[in-house]
């Protein structure tokens, strides 16, 4: 990845002025470095223009053609700002992101929902889904989950900036992890590692991917801060990654440097 698209990764969370707009563009730069972001800016403002409250955003976006992809949900497209603001069609959560930003260009209060599966938005009160940019019941939304899914007030939180981000990258990694994109997947490691440079899940996912793609030795150094990072831990979940990392490190002993 480019240096200084990894740099805007990681000021991303400590920057004041950074919104979910500001991630979703992060992410059209990441799949399409030549975005001309000024340009994309400028159809943003055109779009802005045509909009007339008091009709709510969500329907004024349905009429203008916004809705989900079902023909081809799985396209990376759908991440991209500039591909969904040309085909009218994305992902709950990259529409999540135009109807918020529109939304409060009004004045209204919106805010992401980390639902589960499913990425919603509340403006004003008023549960939406993006997909179908129609209002929704939070009865309606728990009504299609799996048994093993939250199903408490805590399904209904609200995302931040860096938590949008973040679900985001994981869409993309999951996707590269499924094509087997294995150095795709690794420049998205590298995205989130900037965002949270501590989290051991993540150095212990690159050294998997490094060892998928037979560099021995990155993958040694992503297991050993896999470890550093999880050790002393007493959460399960800390415990089990320092295992399966040191267990790595392991079998990675005495191993040449490049598998060929």
């Amino acid at each position: 990845m480019h240096q200084q698209l990894l740099q805007a990764f990681s000021g991303f969370a400590a920057d004041p002025r950074a919104d979910e707009l500001s991630a979703l563009i992060l992410i059209n730069r990441l799949l399409a470095p030549e975005l001309n972001v000024a340009a994309l800016r400028g159809s943003l403002t055109e779009l802005e223009s045509a909009y007339r409250p008091p009709q709510p955003p969500w329907r004024f976006l349905a009429e203008q053609g916004f809705g989900g992809n079902v023909d081809d949900y799985g396209s990376l497209e759908n991440s991209r700002l500039d591909r969904l603001l040309e085909t009218r069609r994305g992902i709950p959560i990259s529409l999540a992101v135009l109807l918020i930003h529109l939304a409060r260009q009004m004045g209204l209060a919106a805010d992401g929902i980390n639902f589960p599966g499913h990425f919603l938005v509340r403006i004003d009160g008023r549960l939406i889904d993006p997909f179908r940019m129609e209002e929704t019941t939070e009865a309606a939304c728990l009504a299609g989950l799996p048994e093993s899914a939250p199903r408490g007030a805590e399904a209904f939180d609200v995302a931040g900036p860096p938590a949008i981000l973040l679900r985001m990258l994981n869409n993309l990694k999951f996707a590269f992890v499924g094509a087997m994109a294995w150095d795709r997947a690794l420049d998205v490691l590298d995205a989130q590692l900037a965002l949270a440079p501590d989290e051991p899940a993540l150095h212990l996912e690159r050294g998997e991917d490094w060892s998928r793609l037979g560099v021995i030795s990155s993958a040694r150094d992503a297991f050993a801060e896999a470890e550093r990072l999880s050790a002393g831990g007493v959460d399960p979940r800390l415990v089990e990654i320092g295992r399966v990392a040191r267990d790595r490190l392991r079998g990675l002993a005495g191993g040449n440097d490049v598998l060929h």
